[in-house]
């Protein structure tokens, strides 16, 4: 599992001055997503995280009675309190968990505290991998409400390698890891999230799990790095590539 300071230190990727000093390194993106916030890097390919499979076992049919889950961090861009709305519309239970950063620990009070019941809306706090597993396998449905642009996202990976099915936003990296009307859908609108519940319960729970393993497995993400490598290292301008910018 990845420390709070490691995940601080990945995120740092995003800030252009780390690369300032050699304009020329080649970088490989983790998605296309990610690519259109710094489009003046020397990007030489996209290769989307993966997971360890054997880590989320698969549940070929959700929990009776039938949940919503949502899992991410309780701040404003994950949209925990548009999964509250989504929810109460669709007149299906709620079983949230993540973190409550300081920070947004007054978003926390004031957007979604009122709304937990511990019944139609449930807290379950900053879970473990155990918990995480099990939420998500028993979840008819995961909803990724987000409003950002999110480079990834290792919970909708997570949630279909379980089965279950997953809603996102249209935006950032969700349309590269959802497959729009096989392991989830891609909506625009909470409206539309609502509207499409019904319709993920409907699918193909296998389906989920067979994308999963197909596009995400860690085979093939350890193949796409041996190549990519190979490719920079057998290029013959890698001396120049690798150069350090002189100021």
């Amino acid at each position: 599992m990845l420390t709070d300071g490691l995940v601080q230190q990945g995120h740092q990727v995003s800030n252009p001055s780390l690369f300032a000093p050699c304009p020329q390194l080649p970088v490989i993106n983790i998605s296309e997503a990610q690519k259109q916030t710094m489009l003046h890097l020397n990007y030489s390919d996209t290769i989307h995280n993966t997971l360890d499979l054997s880590r989320y076992p698969f549940a070929a049919e959700c929990q009776t009675p039938p949940y919503i889950a949502f899992i991410g961090r309780m701040a404003p861009e994950t949209g925990p309190q548009f999964a509250i709305a989504i929810a109460l519309h669709a007149g299906l239970p709620l079983k949230m968990a993540g973190k409550i950063h300081p920070s947004e620990q007054e978003f926390f009070d004031h957007q979604i505290k009122p709304h937990i019941d511990g019944q139609r809306i449930q807290y379950l706090g900053d879970v473990n991998h155990a918990q995480k597993a099990d939420l998500l396998a028993k979840a008819a449905v995961t909803v990724f409400p987000i409003i950002w642009d999110k480079p990834f996202g290792l919970v909708m990976l997570e949630s279909m390698a379980c089965g279950t099915p997953v809603i996102g936003m249209n935006c950032g990296v969700i349309p590269e890891v959802i497959a729009d009307g096989k392991s989830g859908f891609i909506c625009s609108t909470i409206n539309e999230f609502v509207k499409k519940i019904s319709a993920a319960l409907q699918l193909n729970r296998a389906d989920c799990r067979h994308h999963v393993e197909t596009l995400f497995h860690p085979t093939l993400m350890v193949s796409q790095y041996e190549q990519a490598i190979g490719l920079v290292l057998s290029s013959q301008n890698n001396l120049h590539t690798f150069q350090r910018h002189q100021s």
